[in-house]
């Protein structure tokens, strides 16, 4: 089913398939319904302003794509639904199964591969190359070695032409951290320092999560989301001044949007995008955004 032109039957339709898989998989198993919530928000979210915004770059019906780090499925189904060939891939097994199981409920199918993402990704979806791999709200929940082993293996399996897309992945040259920590300048810090400091964040559950240090809860900090800038992609695939970037989501709303636009350049957000443009004017603009919503093409 189509979503980028959704009516009001379509919704409603995909809304109560929704339904039916949370009431079937999930409402049992959470005693408070916030992740539940999450999810279907984050879903209409997806089809709403993520695929319309994917689909103008290339279209995704027949599209052969590999979603890394599927995690529950819900940006599986919203690609699916475009009648895209996915394959999506996620190291937790137990995410996979009700990955699968929501598309079920959706009525689309996937191919689903258990594998680390960190880890050669042609040895877990074959040799062939891929037209398009997407990091959908991933890369964030890597650590460097395994980002950078990712971001070098999805470029290495693209076909010439093929497309490598970030979405929704905090960009670390930003002001203030509204995706983990909710405190400013938190990406900037060294991670033995933001683990430290993590006591201060007002988010609960995050801010006495990481009060004795180890390994264990340092990986585990890790993987709740840190920053990624532009840095990773020089190291993994090349010079930024280089990398062909085709499309950027927070771009494609302001120029398809003067008054959003307009407004932008006049915010305090807007002008500190024009300061970290100032100081790396070679670099791409769409690495300067608050999220990383970005799409880069393989020569």
């Amino acid at each position: 089913m189509r979503t980028t032109t959704l009516l009001p039957a379509a919704r409603r339709a995909m809304d109560a398939a929704e339904e039916r898989f949370v009431s079937r998989h999930l409402r049992a198993r959470f005693t408070v319904p916030t992740s539940v919530t999450d999810e279907r928000d984050r879903l209409r979210r997806d089809r709403m302003q993520i695929i319309p915004w994917l689909d103008r770059t290339r279209p995704l019906s027949g599209t052969r794509i590999l979603e890394v780090g599927c995690g529950s499925g819900v940006a599986t189904v919203a690609l699916a639904e475009q009648g895209s060939e996915v394959i999506a891939l996620d190291v937790d097994a137990g995410l996979l199964r009700r990955a699968e199981q929501r598309c079920a409920a959706h009525g689309v199918t996937a191919t689903f591969v258990p594998a680390n993402a960190a880890e050669p990704l042609g040895a877990a979806v074959g040799d062939d190359s891929m037209g398009w791999v997407i990091f959908w709200a991933s890369l964030e929940h890597m650590t460097l070695a395994e980002r950078l082993s990712a971001i070098r293996s999805a470029w290495t399996l693209l076909e010439s032409g093929g497309l490598l897309t970030v979405i929704e992945t905090p960009n670390r040259l930003w002001l203030s951290d509204s995706h983990t920590s909710l405190l400013p300048y938190f990406n900037w810090l060294p991670d033995e320092l933001a683990f430290e400091y993590s006591r201060f964040s007002p988010r609960s559950g995050f801010n006495d999560a990481y009060r004795e240090p180890s390994a264990t809860n340092m990986l585990a900090f890790l993987r709740r989301g840190r920053g990624v800038s532009f840095h990773e992609f020089e190291l993994a695939i090349g010079p930024a001044r280089d990398l062909d970037v085709v499309a950027c989501l927070q771009l494609d709303r302001r120029q398809r949007n003067r008054i959003r636009s307009s407004g932008w350049r006049m915010s305090r957000w807007g002008r500190f995008e024009a300061l970290l443009r100032s100081q790396t004017p070679e670099v791409p603009r769409a690495f300067m955004q608050p999220f990383l919503y970005l799409s880069l093409r393989k020569p």
